[in-house]
């Protein structure tokens, strides 16, 4: 008796399903992934990451290597992103706001929004906070005008890079109170908090998000927010539009990738990201403990944003670095 042949169609559609579940159904990824964040750790943009990571591995189903290159106010971790492979597995976690003045101080020589790939945004928030230490002298906005009033170019303000939002901001509230204070930058905003605990600064400028697990803790206090309305969890601290110095400004932190990058990839990554903002661990460290809001935007809508950015405060910065 002779056994019924199977069809070949029949074999070869079993052994595709075979396959398929050896990792031939995930073409992308299929090893880590290289996330660098472009500051120092501690700051917010590196806790943020390293949040992350563990929801974005649940997500893409490989490891996340995080890494902080902070030299050159973020222009060498941005490069080391804009020489590699467009092929997803180098990343870069940025403020994409940051680049901005980079690219005015000529610290970066283009428009790096213009050539990376915008993958997505993770988070938006207030940025531009006056913060001392708790025992200082100033207790508020006035008093530390005041002394600086006194002694012009004495006092001095720490902050992320040389150059960067942070002293442009420092900047543009010194000019209506009329006071010149000295720039100290670090390499990222952990490093700044640092030098304030030690007293190695009279204040320093940061995200207030960056300060709120210092002030829960009666290290540090304070002095002005550059939010719309009073910041909700540090309702007593008065903004730079009732102080007269400033208006509200808001910062977002995403991913973007080498330039060309092929939109099979970039889809994957968006949808991964969506779904690991969704992480309820995730959610409740930013927004109870960070204190930033999550906001997951694709990537052709925080391109839109940063370009948006660039026309209406980018010509500032120019003007003010003259």
């Amino acid at each position: 008796m002779t056994r019924p042949k199977i069809p070949v169609v029949i074999v070869v559609f079993s052994l595709l399903l075979v396959f398929s579940t050896w990792g031939w159904g995930q073409e992308f990824p299929k090893r880590p992934i290289r996330m660098i964040i472009p500051y120092s750790a501690g700051g917010g943009t590196d806790i943020l990451g390293r949040a992350f990571q563990g929801p974005l591995e649940k997500e893409l189903k490989v490891k996340i290597l995080m890494e902080n290159i902070p030299a050159g106010s973020s222009k060498v971790g941005t490069l080391e992103v804009m020489k590699a492979k467009p092929d997803g597995y180098t990343l870069v976690l940025m403020p994409s706001q940051a680049w901005v003045p980079y690219y005015y101080n000529k610290s970066l020589e283009m428009k790096v929004w213009e050539k990376l790939t915008p993958i997505a945004d993770l988070t938006s928030e207030p940025y531009g906070f006056i913060e001392v230490l708790a025992d200082s002298p100033y207790k508020t906005w006035a008093d530390l005008v005041k002394a600086a009033q006194a002694n012009p170019g004495k006092l001095t303000c720490g902050g992320a890079a040389a150059g960067g939002i942070m002293e442009i901001l420092l900047m543009e509230v010194s000019k209506p109170a009329g006071i010149q204070c000295r720039y100290v930058p670090f390499a990222g905003a952990g490093q700044s908090k640092v030098a304030l605990l030690g007293g190695h600064i009279d204040f320093r400028i940061c995200q207030p998000t960056e300060s709120i697990a210092m002030i829960r803790a009666g290290k540090t206090r304070g002095l002005a927010v550059s939010t719309e309305k009073r910041f909700g969890p540090l309702p007593d601290v008065p903004t730079f539009k009732e102080l007269g110095i400033g208006e509200a400004m808001i910062m977002t932190r995403g991913i973007w990738g080498p330039p060309n990058m092929r939109s099979q990839e970039v889809q994957i990554l968006s949808r991964a990201i969506e779904n690991a903002t969704k992480d309820r661990d995730f959610v409740k460290l930013v927004e109870d403990e960070l204190v930033y809001k999550v906001d997951f935007k694709p990537g052709p809508a925080m391109q839109r944003e940063i370009i948006d950015f660039d026309r209406t405060l980018g010509p500032k910065f120019e003007a003010m670095l003259k």
